[in-house]
């Protein structure tokens, strides 16, 4: 078995591992003293890449003009709208979109535990292969960058940093990983860490 097959087999058999109770209570302190509010439902894609007998993790870098995480590493997705059939028809749908990285559902090897931020979304990360020749075109509105990570390189807990911060006296992790000159943070930290937790041994 190679190290393709050892990576979608871990990922398949393994249990789904759940979200950093810290998470939970960083969402509920930015929400505290606004009123209530629904959160919407999104989705991204975690592509995988196959390079070198292994994977390699695409990313993007967000437009700097856009009103929520301008600048920041994500992976592509977006809202859900009401023409998607589902979830899974939204991640495909916004990544062709920002990226024009082509996916079909028949790619999609399963998704991670869903995650609510602070900006009013929870989000379903959904995990499939894309070809190795893909041609990326970039909608310049919403996506600056594209790049790959080696998949061994980004879940390698010892890449993962965790910062422990105080906010109104409960204490919160936030994941950080550092890849050449890209900070990535947040919400795709925490995917990452999600996936590391399930894929590294």
């Amino acid at each position: 078995m190679n190290t393709q097959q050892q990576l979608l087999a871990r990922f398949l058999l393994a249990p789904q591992k759940s979200n950093d109770s810290g998470l939970a209570a960083r969402v509920r302190l930015s929400a505290a003293g606004s009123t209530s509010r629904k959160l919407k439902q999104a989705a991204v894609l975690i592509p995988l890449v196959p390079r070198n007998n292994s994977y390699n993790v695409v990313l993007t870098r967000r437009a700097d003009h856009l009103k929520h995480h301008p600048g920041q590493i994500a992976f592509p997705g977006g809202r859900y709208e009401s023409e998607d059939v589902d979830l899974i028809d939204t991640a495909i749908r916004e990544t062709k979109e920002e990226t024009g990285i082509l996916c079909n559902r028949g790619s999609i090897l399963g998704h991670l535990p869903s995650l609510s931020t602070i900006s009013g979304y929870i989000v379903t990360p959904y995990v499939s292969t894309i070809s190795a020749n893909y041609t990326p075109t970039l909608d310049k509105n919403e996506v600056d960058e594209l790049f790959e990570v080696p998949i061994e390189y980004l879940l390698n807990p010892m890449n993962i940093r965790s910062s422990q911060f105080v906010i109104n006296g409960s204490e919160v992790n936030i994941y950080s990983i550092s890849f050449h000159n890209h900070a990535i943070w947040g919400a795709t930290a925490q995917m990452v860490k999600l996936l590391s937790k399930q894929l590294w041994y």
